[in-house]
């Protein structure tokens, strides 16, 4: 017998992400910079930290690099972009669609120490990794209190 612990706000939450599934078509907006996952399907993704840099992996089969947008904005980096649907399986009484697609786009928070003007983006084989450096730690600046 396994023991699992009760935790009532866990329901809620689970209704709620339930609702915005249904409704997300109408929910949705362009300038919604408060969602970290969006878009019609999300592409997995890695993000390493190394020392001198980020680096964040997403698997994006079947959209050429070119159709893929990387922007940073107020610290905020967005991968967008559409994978296209070109083949489907049809006969009498059957259909069949296994790969995804539609809109995407993954949005990530970045700490303060990187360097937005060197960011770069590299697409191959279905994966596009991008590459944040890091900006030298800010020391906090110490201010004398005078009386």
């Amino acid at each position: 017998m396994n023991i699992t612990r009760y935790d009532p706000w866990r329901t809620m939450e689970d209704w709620r992400q339930e609702l915005d599934r249904a409704f997300h078509p109408l929910l949705q907006r362009d300038d919604d910079t408060s969602r970290v996952v969006g878009g019609d399907w999300a592409p997995a993704v890695d993000i390493k930290e190394e020392d001198n840099r980020y680096v964040i992996r997403a698997d994006i089969p079947g959209v050429k690099p070119e159709d893929i947008e990387v922007t940073m904005e107020n610290g905020v980096l967005t991968i967008r972009g559409e994978r296209k649907f070109e083949e489907t399986e049809e006969r009498e009484n059957f259909r069949r669609i296994e790969r995804s697609h539609g809109i995407f786009y993954r949005r990530f928070s970045l700490p303060d120490n990187t360097d937005a003007e060197a960011v770069e983006a590299i697409g191959k084989d279905g994966v596009i990794e991008v590459i944040i450096p890091k900006t030298q730690e800010k020391q906090p600046k110490r201010i004398e209190v005078t009386h």
